[in-house]
């Protein structure tokens, strides 16, 4: 449609360098590489990646991908939070969860946030802007930041739209515990003040209704 060319299939040996890398973030050994260019099974490249994904290297490579993505950052949200998501994330994948399933836990943790669970994702997003702007572009692919503070002519998301997502976040708190900790408590979402008029904007999701 565009006029341009399709690429054509990798060869074997594109294909296991990039596989590889792609999965569990190194390059195939010198063994692994010539028994696989050897093989003459048409069905070896489907095998492969099974292989990788029951290795320990991918579920070490993925952990580290969507801790970075979450912001695990031992000075914002302590070591034993750093550690407790990126032990939670693992888990995940080890169990082979979807990706909604893991997402839905993110979106509704609540809890000790040194456990092993994803609530200290919103100790480092620690105001309703900052969720919103953060959970917008993670899960949705749209980024909104812009519209914190104006409507620009060519993109759809106005200043209203962030405001109403954001109230969405408005009911998070961290509390300290009796035992020095902290916890993410949970409560429903509210309606937060239009920063030009003070209105107060319904919590929506993008291109929904309050």
């Amino acid at each position: 449609r565009l006029g341009i060319p399709p690429s054509d299939l990798a060869d074997d040996g594109m294909f296991l360098r990039r596989v590889y890398l792609d999965t569990i973030g190194t390059l195939p050994t010198a063994e692994e590489a010539r028994a696989f260019l050897a093989d003459t099974d048409p069905t070896k490249r489907g095998k492969v990646i099974d292989q990788l994904l029951e290795r320990e290297e991918y579920t070490d490579y993925w952990a580290l991908r969507w801790a970075d993505l979450l912001r695990v950052d031992r000075e914002k949200i302590t070591p034993h939070a750093a550690l407790g998501m990126t032990r939670w994330l693992k888990t995940q994948l080890t169990d082979n969860r979807s990706y909604d399933q893991i997402v839905h836990d993110i979106l509704t943790a609540r809890g000790p946030i040194s456990a092993e669970s994803p609530a200290g994702l919103f100790k480092a997003l620690d105001t309703p802007a900052l969720a919103s702007k953060s959970v917008s572009q993670l899960f949705l692919g749209v980024r909104i930041e812009c519209a914190q503070c104006h409507h620009h002519p060519s993109e759809r998301w106005t200043q209203e739209d962030f405001w109403a997502l954001s109230g969405f976040f408005a009911g998070l708190s961290i509390k300290k515990m009796p035992d020095g900790s902290d916890s993410l408590l949970a409560q429903r979402g509210f309606s937060l003040k239009f920063p030009k008029t003070g209105e107060e904007l319904p919590p929506r999701v993008l291109g929904g209704e309050p």
